[in-house]
């Protein structure tokens, strides 16, 4: 009970002297604030953002393959020289894939094939550099985009290749002025199309394709104005496999069709690429790591800076208060009494700077979410890991002050 008492005593005495000092306490305050700001910030930061790539990743599923001819490439040395040669998926790759897959292995295929520099012209704007999307199979069961109105493509439109579209988000606005663009045609590259479709609008959001300004095409159709394995256009068949496939199988099913069908020997090295959505959070994982490290050095010195400050100022109330040290030593005060009661001040200095800081994150974070796309993702335990830091650092910038003002002699403190 005693040293119960001792503690309680001390942690009101410390009360009493902030109050008394409040500008210092607040000088105090500020430099860690600045550093626990810092370190949670950025935590935030990085972790809102790779929640907010996961989150589109993984909204597809772990079991979709692509069949391209560039490797993505994460981190290390990408030797793009390699993969120069190499020829572009086609249509009829995708076609005989599609007939020789194992339906207890592969789900769904579809086909697709990007290219630029298209004219979109209505009766209210004309629009140059944009950019088609041609699909062929289940590529809407695949990838799951979202409709803002209309519908999808019916077999009947991609099978025949019917002039029909599905526009993005932008252009439909852009393009018709905030009028339906539902059943109104367009002219693309002199071609008339119909609107069949707009894509929910999808901001710049981290992670997946960007498809606000993007034409949709089946793809049968888009062959009059591009076709795959062509300059300028880049194409990839796309595999979903079963859920509760190994995705080890699903690649190796793959990888049998498609050297087959390259007619590639034993010896021969893949001339195509298999991309995997597990590959994007793999990467993902090792990519934040490294960011988490950058970022806990950089908050690391901020947060230092703060605990010299914090050190100096108990320093500076040690000798200011150096007569009732010696007072309290006199009345029989135990060492350990002392340096609760600096230690304690150190420590209370820290965590009320750090719970601003992490105020601050907060009301920043709710404020980005409400006026951007970017969803900003809060984490207890990255506030949780700001409150301790504060708190090792108040019980390292107050010890050497605390053990100051316990080793006093009395006397002489009572003589200052």
């Amino acid at each position: 009970m005693k040293q119960i008492d001792a503690i309680r005593e001390a942690i009101i005495l410390t009360l009493k002297f902030l109050s008394a000092n409040k500008l210092r306490s607040s000088l105090s305050v500020l430099g860690i604030t600045i550093g626990i700001f810092c370190i949670v910030a950025i935590f935030t930061a990085t972790h809102s953002l790779e929640q907010n790539i996961r989150k589109n990743v993984d909204k597809l599923g772990d079991k979709i393959v692509y069949v391209q001819k560039w490797p993505w490439g994460f981190g290390g040395s990408y030797q793009w020289w390699d993969y120069l040669n190499r020829p572009e998926t086609t249509i009829k790759e995708y076609k005989r894939l599609n007939k020789e897959k194992d339906e207890q292995l592969i789900k769904n295929t579809a086909f697709f094939f990007e290219f630029g520099n298209n004219k979109a012209k209505s009766l209210v704007e004309e629009l140059s550099s944009v950019k088609v999307t041609a699909v062929m199979g289940s590529f809407f069961d695949i990838n799951q985009w979202e409709l803002y109105g209309g519908r999808v493509f019916n077999e009947f439109e991609l099978n025949k290749g019917k002039p029909s579209a599905i526009i993005g988000y932008n252009l439909a606005l852009n393009l018709f002025a905030g009028a339906n663009p539902i059943g109104q045609t367009v002219k693309l590259n002199g071609h008339a199309i119909n609107i069949v479709g707009v894509l929910k609008y999808q901001g710049q959001t981290m992670g997946g394709q960007q498809y606000d300004d993007i034409v949709v095409l089946p793809g049968i159709f888009a062959e009059r104005f591009r076709k795959p394995n062509t300059r300028g256009v880049s194409s990839a068949i796309v595999i979903k496999g079963h859920d509760e496939v190994a995705l080890k199988e699903i690649d190796f099913e793959i990888k049998r069709i498609m050297r087959s069908i390259r007619k590639l020997k034993p010896k021969d090295d893949d001339n195509f690429a298999i991309n995997k959505l597990t590959m994007v959070s793999d990467s993902l994982s090792q990519t934040f790591g490294m960011i988490d490290i950058v970022a806990l050095i950089i908050g690391g010195f901020s947060l230092l800076v703060g605990g010299f400050g914090i050190a100096n100022i108990m320093f500076v109330s040690v000798k200011e208060r150096t007569g009732i040290i010696g007072l309290q030593k006199a009345l029989g005060a135990k060492r350990r009494f002392i340096i609760t009661q600096f230690l304690f001040e150190s420590i209370l200095l820290c965590i009320i700077g750090s719970l601003i800081g992490i105020i601050i994150v907060i009301l920043l974070g709710i404020l980005a979410s409400n006026f951007s796309t970017f969803q900003v993702f809060f984490s207890s335990s990255i506030f949780l890991t700001g409150v301790a830091a504060a708190i090792l650092i108040g019980v390292i910038a107050g010890m050497a002050p605390a053990l100051l003002a316990a080793r006093m002699d009395p006397v002489v403190a009572l003589r200052k």
